[in-house]
């Protein structure tokens, strides 16, 4: 029998007899944290709107490690506008045998390249690799035991005093002898794709019973817009502030000033405790868990200044007046000293803990959840003030997260009440959330000025709902975003999309009974090599509407339920759907020849442009499906030689696509067309001045030639 199905057993066993429940030379500029081999922090959610790594040995956050290519706490996902260095799971407890507090961290602010087991005190046995599964029947991760959209789910623990792979010692490491199953929950649902749910079940695996055990998670937020300010240049950890809502047992997050480039990061980070199984020592709901969650921030490895605010020290160590790891646990900063961190802006890290729980014997478990959430500021007040018109979203979205959580515990009591056993297993189930209708498939095609958008039927509109247990089909959704709305504010224009069409059922008591008249196919549109049929198109047929050419345009297509008033459940939306579409020239044929450039002349800082030489792009069109474009002097001299192929072009060999074209879904081109960023072969920008310009087709060996102007 392997070791976690011996695990798996115990819990079974346990839950039926009912206890189970940067600036230069910062240290954070360090590389990536030697670990064991069979620690991964590779995995990250892409299914909601929060972009999170999630690791195998009690973290999250990837330390901007691999920056911009992974997220680390990534929120709108794809506008690397970032909200997290690293946080970590914390558990503290006493011995019974020998009276010791033990403190075990997944990380800290002490931990670091040259001293890796400090803070990073849970590892993997080799072989415990991440289990990713999803709920979504159309993901290669389906799987009937999934809770969300996309769950990530680890083993891990506290048992070894020294590296399993390297045999390296952990500094200050005295295992407690817990084992701890990790799973993570993302949505992509509108209304909770903006947090993910980190559900620990922590178990004695040891001897001896832990008396007055806590439970916490450790943050270092850093809420900042990468486009502006790059993971470690100077400053970047000093410009954030942070606060705690003790009513929802929340700390958080924000940008206080942007600096040293300005705008700040228009958004929160919080970490919400969402409940325990069992409850904290005198707590018999999550609602009364306030009298037992603890809030603590201190500075980045301090030792000088204020003592309140110093870095708890090591348990083998003694710093006079300073409050250990598990005093940090077990209570929290003075009142006064709290207020004090969301007025200024400083390199703190944070803590919110709960407890104490216990005694945990030997093969007792726990179970502590918490929720990352995050949301864009509301109003207009300046970052710094922290209002609660600015929270107003937040809050609303950590309403959300707890909603998720309790599922059917209504009251919040961790017991299964008459009349909330919504789909009648005669068990209380969390994270059942009301579904709206699974997103339809969408294809797009561009063409010269063009853009339609199809979809299918039979995707959306055979949904059940799991709590209402209806096909409760009513509608689609178009979006779309305007001609340059995509780069005027990169971290927003995911969410800034225009309801562009509704179309619904007619004849019922919900929405406007359109019908699907205007957008619906007298027979299904089939592509090549594509297995679906598609029955809707956008713009409707006969409709004209011209795009621009060489613009980037988001389409997304939603699809809509009527919900359920009589069981108190409103109208919900699916994901959107979204393509990046940038319409264009399609590929010329041989021989036919008027290939050219656009805009030409090029003047500076075109409106299409974003600051920045790298940011700048004219477009090649009516070019060879392959072809090779070289560009020249009026010397004769090469300045740049680009590839195009019509079947792989995305646009992310220039900065502009990289950065505005995101990470979510690549642009997609009609495939006569290919942009270039004014930026030479040698890396350089180019001067002002006439250019030369040869494209071959590298399947008829046919050369065109041509110029264009550069005006700066």
């Amino acid at each position: 029998m392997s070791r976690r199905s011996a695990f798996w057993l115990l819990i079974t066993a346990v839950v039926s007899a009912g206890f189970l429940p940067v600036g230069a030379g910062d240290p954070r500029d360090e590389g990536g944290v030697s670990k064991t081999l069979a620690d991964t922090d590779r995995n990250y959610t892409n299914v909601g709107n929060i972009g999170l790594t999630v690791t195998n040995f009690g973290t999250i956050g990837s330390r901007n490690a691999y920056w911009p290519n992974q997220p680390s706490c990534e929120y709108p996902r794809g506008s690397r506008v970032e909200h997290l260095y690293q946080g970590g799971l914390w558990v503290g407890a006493v011995s019974r045998t020998s009276g010791q507090q033990l403190v075990s961290t997944g990380a800290t602010d002490r931990s670091s390249a040259s001293r890796v087991g400090q803070g990073y005190e849970f590892t993997s046995e080799f072989g415990d690799e991440m289990i990713q599964r999803s709920s979504l029947s159309e993901s290669q991760y389906f799987n009937g035991d999934a809770v969300s959209h996309q769950d990530y789910v680890a083993w891990y623990s506290d048992l070894n005093r020294s590296n399993p792979t390297t045999g390296d010692t952990i500094p200050e490491h005295v295992p407690m002898g817990i084992q701890v199953h990790q799973e993570s929950y993302a949505w992509n649902f509108p209304f909770a794709d903006f947090f993910v749910i980190l559900n620990y079940t922590i178990r004695n695996v040891g001897v001896d019973t832990l008396d007055s055990v806590y439970v916490g998670f450790w943050n270092n937020g850093v809420v900042r817009n990468t486009n502006n300010v790059r993971p470690g240049t100077p400053g970047y950890f000093d410009h954030g502030a942070n606060g705690f809502l003790d009513t929802l047992r929340m700390m958080y997050t924000f940008d206080y000033d942007g600096i040293p480039v300005p705008p700040p990061a228009d958004s929160y980070i919080g970490v919400k405790l969402l409940g325990a199984d069992p409850f904290p020592h005198t707590i018999d709901s999550v609602g009364d868990m306030r009298r037992r969650t603890f809030y603590n921030s201190w500075r980045f490895r301090s030792s000088s200044g204020d003592l309140d605010y110093f870095s708890p020290n090591d348990d083998a160590q003694n710093i006079s007046g300073a409050r250990s790891r598990y005093d940090r646990l077990a209570a929290s900063l003075p009142p006064d000293k709290i207020a004090l961190l969301r007025t200024r802006a400083d390199n703190m890290t944070t803590l919110l803990s709960t407890g104490p729980f216990g005694p945990l014997r030997p093969g007792d478990s726990l179970n502590v959840a918490f929720g990352v959430v995050c949301a864009r500021k509301d109003g207009t007040a300046p970052a710094r003030d922290d209002t609660r018109e600015q929270k107003k979203t937040f809050v609303a979205n950590a309403g959300f997260s707890q909603q998720a959580y309790q599922g059917e515990d209504v009251n919040g009591n961790n017991i299964l009440d008459p009349g909330e056993d919504l789909n009648g297993n005669g068990k209380l189930d969390r994270y059942v959330l009301p579904q709206p209708p699974r997103p339809p498939k969408v294809r797009a095609e561009v063409e010269n000025q063009s853009i339609v958008v199809y979809w299918d039927r039979s995707t959306s509109e055979t949904s059940i709902d799991p709590v209402t247990r209806e096909y409760d089909f009513e509608g689609y959704r178009v979006y779309r975003t305007n001609a340059g709305a995509d780069f005027q504010s990169p971290e927003t224009y995911l969410l800034d999309l225009v309801l562009a069409g509704e179309f619904d059922l007619p004849d019922n008591s919900a929405g406007y009974n359109t019908g699907f008249g205007a957008i619906a196919l007298p027979e299904p549109k089939r592509f090549s090599g594509d297995t679906v049929d598609y029955w809707y198109r956008f713009p409707p047929a006969g409709s004209q509407v011209t795009h621009l050419n060489g613009w980037q345009y988001l389409y997304g297509v939603a699809a809509f339920d009527r919900g359920d008033s009589a069981a108190g459940v409103a109208s919900l939306q699916s994901k959107v759907e979204i393509r990046r579409l940038v319409p264009g020239t399609l590929p010329a044929g041989p021989g036919s020849g008027g290939v050219g450039v656009y805009p030409n002349p090029y003047y500076a800082r075109a409106v299409w442009d974003a600051p920045g030489e790298r940011n700048r792009k004219i477009y090649f069109y009516n070019l060879p499906r392959r072809c090779t474009i070289r560009i020249h002097t009026l010397a004769g001299d090469v300045v740049a030689e680009l590839s195009h192929d019509a079947a792989t072009y995305n646009g992310t060999d220039i900065e502009w696509f990289r950065r505005f074209g995101g990470i979510q879904s690549p642009p997609q081109f009609a495939g006569g067309e290919h942009a270039w960023d004014l930026i030479s072969r040698y890396e350089q920008a180019i001067a002002s001045g006439l250019y030369l310009f040869s494209v071959k087709d590298l399947d008829t060996g046919d050369i065109q030639t041509g110029k264009f102007m550069v005006i700066k």
